[in-house]
């Protein structure tokens, strides 16, 4: 890439600008606006089975046996919920089954899941809860960890790992469940179509810039400003050490002869 050559967004020019809703950083880990319970789904959460409100849905932790309602061990009415993904951590201790396909799938680079998963972003799928169903938990090794509280307890919104690995399995909301598609067991390895994200979000808290041409949005998706993949802004990966033509670099090439760079410093 040239010095002069402009970085465009990967986005339609005439695309609608949105402004943020929230501020930059929140006392609480960011959950998709699916799980806003003021907010009516955009699509309708399929019927497995389960007649009764959803567990945890005002948050918190009054939720009374929360361990035998979704999404941990529950029974479906009329066996309407069939399994079509499965879900492990990583020693075995844990595991769930997931009926359908997610409702939408994204990575997060807000700050909060860059520190919680040792990770530049997050990569995460959007499931109802009552479509995720607990299949083992051998030595109660289920683990939770409140996001808002910071404290290991359940109290929605909350974190759910194995406490034996310590892998996380998925991030429980209000009226979903944010799973982690690393632990899915995959025909082939391979990823399905509806795994694949169709956002990055919080793209302003980068550490990283991801040229994959998905649409990166400032804060939450279609609900803030759509932003460049790539920028020449110093304190994001990747930068290139070589020639401008091999990628993208912090500063302008240099043409000087090696001997005068090398004297300069």
């Amino acid at each position: 890439m040239a010095s002069h050559d402009k970085v465009h967004p990967n986005v339609h020019p005439e695309t609608k600008k949105h402004k943020p809703t929230e501020a930059a950083h929140s006392d609480v880990l960011h959950p998709p606006p699916e799980d806003d319970p003021a907010r009516k789904p955009k699509k309708s959460f399929p019927n497995t089975g389960w007649r009764r409100p959803i567990p945890s849905q005002k948050g918190g932790s009054y939720e009374d046996d929360f361990m035998h309602k979704p999404p941990y061990e529950w029974k479906s009415d009329g066996d309407l919920f069939k399994p079509k993904y499965y879900s492990e951590c990583w020693c075995g201790n844990v595991a769930f089954e997931f009926h359908g396909d997610p409702v939408d799938a994204k990575h997060c680079h807000c700050k909060q899941c860059q520190h919680l998963h040792g990770a530049p972003f997050q990569w995460a799928v959007i499931f109802p809860k009552t479509s995720v169903r607990m299949v083992k938990n051998v030595d109660n090794s289920l683990h939770f960890f409140s996001t808002q509280r910071r404290k290991g307890f359940h109290d929605v919104p909350c974190k759910v790992s194995c406490d034996e690995c310590r892998s996380p399995i998925f991030d429980e909301g209000r009226n979903t469940v944010l799973a982690y598609p690393s632990a899915f067991r995959f025909p082939d390895r391979k990823v399905p179509l509806d795994f694949q994200p169709t956002a990055h979000i919080f793209y302003s808290e980068r550490v990283m810039e991801v040229p994959d041409g998905v649409p990166k949005w400032s804060g939450h998706k279609g609900e803030s400003e759509l932003m460049p993949e790539l920028t020449t802004e110093k304190g994001t990966m990747p930068k290139y050490k070589g020639k401008p033509k091999e990628g993208q670099i912090d500063e302008p090439a240099d043409d000087r002869p090696r001997i005068d760079r090398e004297e300069s410093h």
